[in-house]
Formats: C-alpha cells, sequence, structure tokens
C-alpha cells in the first residue's frame, strides 16, 4: 500500500512533544521524526509516486470552464439542473455517478448575483478568516504566529480574487472551513458551527471537518451540543435528497461511467499534490510542497491547545483520507483544506522553536569542544 503513515507520524510526535515541557530526549525524537518525515515526502516528489498537474500544461477546458457555462446558461434563465444536465453531456463528462452532479451553491449564487456580487461575498468572507486566523495565531504564538499566518493564510485564500478559479466550490467551501476554525479558535462558537455547515452545504467533501467539530463541541458541552449538529445534518440531508430527486431522472443508461473510483491509494503523492493548491506553491517546485505539509504536520503535533487539537484532528484526519481517496486529477480538492492546513502551518514555526529549546542542542554544542577548552 502507498499510503504513508501520517497519522502515526503525527501521533509520535505528539506524544513526544506533550506538554508540560517536553523532557530534551523527547523533543529530539520529535525533531528527529520531523526531519525523516521531511526526507520521505521530498523524496516521493522526485519518484514515481509524484502526483498533481500544477506544472503541467494546459490541458484545455475544465471544470472551472464548466462552472462559468452553468452559470451564464442559468443567468439566461435555464434552471440549475438543465443546465448543469447540458453542460456535462455536451463536454463528455462521466454522467452516471450522481457525485459529478454539484449542488446548486455557489454556481447559482453566482448567476443570480449582479455581476461581480458573489465574488465580492466570497473575498469578505476570506477576509473576515484572515483576521480571525490572525487573532488566533498572535493569541497563542505572539508576533511569530501573526507574520507566519499572514504568509499561509494569504497564499490559502488568494484565489478568491481571482475572476475564474473564484467559482469553485471547493474554493468556497475551504474559506468557510477555515473560517469555522478561526471561528471556534477565539471562542465564536456559532459562527464555527454555522460555517462548518455552511461548507457542507456547498461540498460534501466538508464532512470530515463537521465530524471533528461535532466531536469537539459534544466533549467540551456534552450531549446539548449535539442538537444544533442534528439540525444542520438533517436539513442537509433533507436537501441532498432534493437533489437527488432533480438528478437521477436526468440519468440516461447511456451516459457516460467513471471510469475509475476515488479510492485510488494514492498515498502521499496525490496528498502533496492537493498541497499545492496554496497560490504560493502552486507553480513552485512541488519538494516546496512537501516541506509545507510537514510545516502542516509539525504545527499539527506541537499545537496542543483546545484550538490547536480541532485543527490538528482536522488535518489528519484530511491527510488521511487524500492518502486514501482521490484521483489524479482532483488536485483540486486541496483548495478546500488549504485554510485549514495554513492554519496549522502557520503554528510550526513556534512549535519548531520550542521543541529546539527543550531539546538542548545549543547547550549540547556550547559542552562540546568549546567547553573542554574552557576548562
Amino acid at each position: 500500500m502507498r499510503v504513508f503513515p501520517l497519522n502515526r507520524v503525527v501521533a509520535i510526535m505528539q506524544r513526544l512533544s506533550d506538554r508540560p515541557g517536553p523532557s530534551p530526549w523527547h523533543a529530539r525524537g520529535a525533531l528527529a521524526v520531523a526531519a525523516v518525515t521531511v526526507l520521505l515526502l521530498v523524496a516521493v516528489t522526485f519518484s514515481p509516486l509524484r502526483s498533481g498537474f500544477a506544472d503541467a500544461p494546459s490541458r484545455g477546458a475544465g471544470d472551472v470552464e464548466l462552472y462559468q457555462a452553468e452559470a451564464a446558461r442559468i443567468a439566461a434563465g435555464d434552471s440549475y439542473y438543465a443546465a448543469v444536465e447540458s453542460e456535462l453531456r455536451e463536454r463528455g463528462y462521466p454522467m452516471q455517478s450522481v457525485f459529478n452532479w454539484r449542488t446548486p451553491l455557489p454556481v447559482w449564487l453566482v448567476a443570480m448575483l449582479p455581476p461581480g456580487g458573489a465574488q465580492v461575498l466570497l473575498m469578505g468572507t476570506a477576509g473576515v478568516m484572515w483576521l480571525l486566523g490572525l487573532a488566533l495565531l498572535g493569541r497563542e504564538f505572539g508576533r511569530l504566529g501573526i507574520a507566519a499566518g499572514m504568509a499561509t493564510i494569504s497564499g490559502a485564500v488568494l484565489p478568491c480574487l481571482l475572476d475564474d478559479v473564484f467559482i469553485m466550490p471547493e474554493v468556497w467551501a475551504g474559506v468557510l472551513i477555515g473560517l469555522s476554525a478561526a471561528a471556534y479558535g477565539t471562542e465564536r462558537n456559532r459562527l464555527g458551527l454555522f460555517a462548518a455547515l455552511a461548507a457542507l452545504l456547498l461540498r460534501e467533501l466538508s464532512a470530515p471537518w463537521c465530524l471533528v467539530c461535532l466531536a469537539f463541541d459534544v466533549r467540551a458541552r456534552g450531549r446539548r451540543a449535539a442538537a444544533p449538529w442534528a439540525a444542520g445534518f438533517a436539513v442537509y440531508g433533507a436537501l441532498y435528497l432534493l437533489h437527488l430527486s432533480q438528478v437521477l431522472p436526468r440519468i440516461a443508461p447511456g451516459d457516460i461511467a467513471q471510469a475509475q473510483g476515488w479510492v485510488r491509494f494514492g498515498g502521499a503523492g496525490f496528498l502533496i499534490s492537493t498541497v499545492q493548491m496554496n497560490i504560493w506553491l502552486l507553480l513552485a517546485p512541488q519538494f516546496l510542497a512537501a516541506l509545507y505539509l510537514t510545516a502542516a504536520l509539525v504545527g499539527a503535533a506541537t499545537w496542543s491547545s483546545p484550538a490547536g487539537k480541532r485543527i490538528a484532528w482536522g488535518v489528519v484526519l484530511y491527510a488521511v483520507a487524500f492518502s486514501v481517496a482521490g484521483q489524479a486529477i482532483n488536485q483540486y480538492w486541496g483548495s478546500l483544506t488549504a485554510p485549514l492546513f495554513a492554519l496549522s502551518a502557520a503554528a510550526a514555526p513556534a512549535g519548531l522553536v520550542r521543541l529546539w529549546h527543550a531539546a538542548n542542542l545549543g547547550r549540547t554544542v556550547l559542552a562540546g569542544p568549546e567547553a573542554v577548552g574552557a576548562s
């Protein structure tokens, strides 16, 4: 199996770096695990396990053009499902699987609002997420966290400014997942819950984050915290059934079927390719995405506050999920996890500094030849 055991890596690092104050040997062990992880992940990017199309020549019209065409049809008067059916069939998309029929948001919203209105809404949401994320990182890690977050989060949300890419449901869902994480971390629990459920309405791939939040809410506040989640899941279930009632009658026996399933066990290769969906990494050599992924895992392993643990579980769950599920062409799924990974990666510098000091590596060096000479 080609799945790199990232969940075990994070678990080992957490045990080795747990507060209060890891011992020097535990801290050295955590740093060693991080170093080995870097080497292995970078090696993947130069091996046949490599995945991704970020630096490949254009393959012609893709999902962005599909969504734009659907929005144009809806704005011209077509119903959402009539527009989707026409465009999928004309462009030769596999239509047998209901998962290739996206739910109406955000394409319907783009079509219904005045030109630019949906993008402004998305940019405003991303701006709130960015500010709350920096507030969380500043409270937890001071200026170092803010500086790191300004770089990582901006790369995750800049696609909202691109006139073509912003229409992708994964971009919207990713911003809302990031907003949810930042809101929970700054004690805005209702906003965190609402943002998570909104992300689920936009893309079913948001379900892992919703399950993480549900588990943490119930653990913190008891069973009563499950009530709003149950209501939200019920609304989503009803809407998805309505979605299916529109989709299933439109699928014809002769429509193209999905050539491969989504469970591909792409392992670290596919996971690294999804991490590239941070705009700073998109056109950079892929080994930099491997370094960034390691930073996100280090942040997840060393961020031990309640806010950090929630984010860490989200990062680990998506890392494992994307190591198992996803075809190479699904690299864009990384847009959904980019803000969450950005928050975790921003915690890495502070985590590494803490491990370095706890490991007493500087003192070990000074206790060598210099100390001997001084005696």
